[in-house]
């Protein structure tokens, strides 16, 4: 009777009594103080009145419409004067500690039927509207009384559309709720002021007592407003409120309701509270009538009763069993999916287990093979749980636990009959990569665990399978912030290249691959981060014969990357996964880069690196027509500072390529190699002399000598450590190594110490042909960076000292290196000296 959706059409449609017609006297009685209040409103319009003329029709066949008439002719104002009066004096009485008597109250109750409109209106405000020392036998007295439901209905709907701003309709509800008859009163109300029916549906909601009622309460209304229900109902799922609602209800629109009270333990703690045998029945029934009439889906069914049979220790008879194998075995049915389903419900394959595998097999052989189903396989096995409960979780879209007891079974019978050795490791170069791999996805493993855990276990050297080309594909798609994954993974290659311990070894990632990219217009800076890390690593574990091989592939690639600005780069959170040892493995084989003065020089311009790759090659070659220019030709002092200040900045990102170009314009030996500069780096000062007259440029020479001067010390150690034959007594051993490093310390100090004396010679012939200025800029330059040289190594100076010098050449040093007061702690050994050069160093 109260559901009946031509109760909601009545109120609004414009022929109300072809609506009516399909209504019962009773039922329209239910509205009647909305129809009347309808029927009595003074509409301008035309079509209204004629709306109106059809209402009043519809109430005059009622015996009580005048009751309700009186009801609506009160004066309202006057009364809620009244009744605000009324509730102050009671509120005083209260707060004062005195006793309020009920006992008129129950009086007029008792003569309820036969007092006036307005005192009824009255009695009922007083007593459903009032929160103050709640007296629940009044509200028994007035609401339970079987004549008094059908008058005190219409006096609170006629209360409410009167003074709906005067009174809070929490207070009301929840002394409604307190009724017998509150299904009917609360119904009646919603209905009647349809205004109003989601504030008040809403306050239903929040109640907290009387569960059975608010729960007819809004299945009534749902079915009278079906476009509030998935509002009402995620109110419920917030509120943890009217579980059975939510069940009864449950469809396309609220199985993600279901589905977020399952996946939280909190929650389940609230769903296990109802939890029953039968609700569990009736639930999995309306999942399949579900899936039937395609409104939810087959991954909602496995994720929701995988959940029931794990959390909630729910059992399934055999129907149902059937029923969820059928629906496994479905050509629909993802199979990765279906897997991990039965992972979670191992009884699935007691007594099927033919049939499953008839089903697993023609996947597996399918060359679309998903990569996920191939992990599972490869943790199978390997009996991996960790990461297989992971992928379970993340598939299944819950966090869940294989049990290992039950599972034992079922991974015998796959590794046996599906996931064989043989088929998996075909399978292993596959696999697809992820793209866009960066820090910030949620996923917990990925394609790249998969292969790292492969390449650990040195799989891929025992089936004879190349990964080198798909890691460089993962390279090539990874973005800020780096992965984790990505240091273990370019390790864990490099491991299984340079491991002894296989006669058949996997091939390095193809050095012309590499560089094609480096000089192709690609610019993105992970991908040449990874790829110096990657370079780094394998000439680090690379020994004997593998360790000059790699160096020589690999000394070009170095040229081509911008290395000044991956040091700077290197500083950002972006790649803190990395940084660490790519930070050490450069300061090993790359010292140069480190120099503490490139942050003096280095002008870097954070537009030129958004530019094509076409653009900073010309920039290149412009340096270098420049450079050859001035070696011909001459050209401006401006023009030498320019060229300088474009030469630092093109070197942030063209970098020891830059280097190599200018060395071999200034020598005139385009098959100079940068090795060559590091085994002879003095050779890089026998440019022609003219170039002295630029201090700008002088500057850049300087620049690169100490960079050179570095890296030089690098290659003597590299080549002395080749070098070292493997002797059997440990005491032999250590001498050979100290006497090693002595050659190369004298070797190194030499080589410096030959560098300020060219340096010293040329600034002494250049005072004799040039002006005193230029002279003075020049001395500048050049002292400089021999006090660089002192602070860098105080050894050095000591040498340069004893060496002894000329007083003209001796003086630029005194007055020009501040790093000179070095010699004040071996003054008295100068003094002593034979030589009277060396003795002159010494005198103040």
């Amino acid at each position: 009777m109260f559901d009946d959706i031509n109760l909601v059409q009545l109120l609004s449609s414009s022929k109300p009594i072809d609506i009516a017609r399909n209504l019962t006297d009773e039922q329209i009685r239910l509205i009647l103080p909305s129809l009347i209040w309808l029927g009595l409103q003074q509409c301008p319009k035309n079509h209204r009145l004629t709306i109106s003329a059809q209402l009043l029709q519809i109430v005059s066949r009622f015996h009580d419409m005048d009751s309700i008439i009186e009801l609506f002719e009160i004066d309202f104002h006057t009364l809620n004067i009244e009744i605000k009066r009324l509730q102050r004096i009671k509120q005083k009485l209260v707060e004062g500690g005195q006793q309020n008597s009920n006992a008129l109250l129950n009086q007029e109750i008792i003569t309820f039927e036969q007092t006036t409109a307005r005192d009824r209106c009255r009695i009922v405000a007083q007593i459903l509207f009032d929160n103050y020392e709640k007296d629940q036998q009044l509200i028994t007295n007035l609401l339970d009384e079987p004549n008094h439901v059908r008058i005190v209905g219409d006096v609170i709907c006629v209360l409410v559309l009167h003074l709906s701003h005067s009174f809070k309709f929490d207070i009301l509800i929840s002394n409604l709720l307190y009724s017998k008859h509150a299904y009917e009163y609360l119904i009646r109300l919603i209905l009647n002021i349809p205004t109003l029916k989601l504030t008040l549906a809403e306050l239903i909601v929040r109640c907290s007592h009387n569960d059975d009622i608010r729960y007819r309460i809004l299945h009534t209304f749902i079915k009278l407003y079906p476009i509030h229900k998935l509002r009402l109902l995620r109110l419920c799922h917030q509120r943890q409120t009217l579980l059975p609602l939510i069940l009864d209800l449950l469809d396309y629109s609220t199985v993600n309701i279901l589905l977020l009270i399952l996946s939280n333990s909190k929650q389940r703690i609230w769903f296990k509270k109802h939890q029953t045998s039968e609700l569990v029945h009736n639930l999995t029934k309306k999942l399949f009538e579900l899936y039937r009439q395609k409104q939810c889906s087959i991954h909602s069914i496995f994720k929701i009763t995988a959940i029931l049979h794990v959390h909630c220790n729910a059992k399934f008879s055999t129907d149902e069993v059937q029923q969820l194998l059928d629906l496994l075995l479905s050509p629909t049915t993802n199979v990765t999916l279906g897997l991990c389903f039965l992972f979670m419900i191992p009884s699935l394959v007691e007594r099927n287990e033919q049939t499953i595998i008839e089903w697993l097999v023609p996947t597996m052989s399918s060359l679309s093979t998903d990569d996920k189903l191939l992990m599972i396989g490869l943790f199978c096995m390997t009996n991996y749980n960790e990461p297989l409960n992971a992928l379970v979780s993340s598939t299944l879209d819950f966090p869940c636990r294989i049990d290992p007891g039950p599972f034992h079974h079922s991974r015998l019978l796959l590794i046996q009959r599906v996931f064989t050795n043989d088929l998996l490791v075909q399978r292993f170069a596959t696999i697809q990569i992820t793209p866009n791999l960066n820090a910030n996805i949620t996923i917990k493993h990925i394609p790249a665990h998969f292969i790292c855990y492969l390449l650990s276990k040195g799989l891929c050297n025992q089936h004879h399978v190349q990964m080198s080309s798909w890691v460089w594909s993962q390279i090539l798609q990874c973005t800020t912030p780096i992965h984790p994954i990505m240091l273990t993974l370019i390790n864990e290659l490099v491991t299984t290249i340079v491991d002894t311990r296989y006669v058949w070894h996997l091939t390095q990632i193809d050095t012309q691959i590499i560089y094609d990219y480096l000089t192709s217009s690609e610019d993105r800076i992970p991908t040449k981060m990874l790829s110096l890390l990657y370079l780094l690593t394998l000439n680090d574990q690379a020994t004997g014969d593998l360790a000059n091989q790699y160096h020589q592939s690999t000394r070009i690639l170095f040229d081509l990357l911008p290395l000044p600005h991956l040091v700077e780069q290197l500083t950002t959170k972006d790649y803190d996964a990395i940084a660490p040892q790519l930070g050490r493995l450069m300061m090993e084989q790359l010292p140069q880069v480190f120099l503490a003065d490139h942050a003096l020089y280095l002008e870097t311009d954070s537009q030129l690196f958004s530019l094509r790759h076409a653009y900073k090659t010309n920039k290149i070659e412009n340096l270098t027509d420049q450079l050859k220019t001035a070696l011909i030709n001459g050209i401006s002092r401006k023009q030498a500072d320019q060229w300088r200040r474009r030469w630092f900045r093109v070197y942030a990102f063209r970098g020891q390529l830059l280097t190599l170009k200018t060395a071999q314009i200034l020598l005139d030996n385009n098959q100079l190699t940068y090795d060559d500069l590091c085994a002879d780096p003095h050779c890089l000062l026998r440019f022609p002399f003219q170039l002295y007259n630029y201090p700008s440029i002088i500057q850049i020479i300087l620049f690169i000598m100490r960079e050179i001067l570095i890296a030089s010390r690098h290659y003597f150690e590299r080549i002395i450590k080749a070098k070292q034959q493997p002797l059997q007594q440990t005491d032999m051993i250590c001498i050979q190594d100290v006497k090693s490093k002595q050659l190369q310390e004298t070797l190194v100090h030499t080589q410096e110490a030959l560098v300020i004396q060219i340096l010293l010679d040329v600034l002494h012939q250049y005072k004799k042909t040039a002006c005193l200025p230029a002279y003075r800029e020049l001395q500048g330059v050049v002292c400089s960076f021999v006090h660089q040289m002192f602070i860098t190594n105080p050894v050095l100076a000591k040498l340069v000292h004893f060496q002894g010098y000329p007083s003209e050449q001796i003086k630029p040093l005194i007055y020009s290196v501040p790093s000179m007061h070095i010699c004040l702690d071996f003054i008295p050994q100068m003094l002593a000296s034979s030589e009277l050069d060396t003795q002159l160093c010494g005198l103040p």
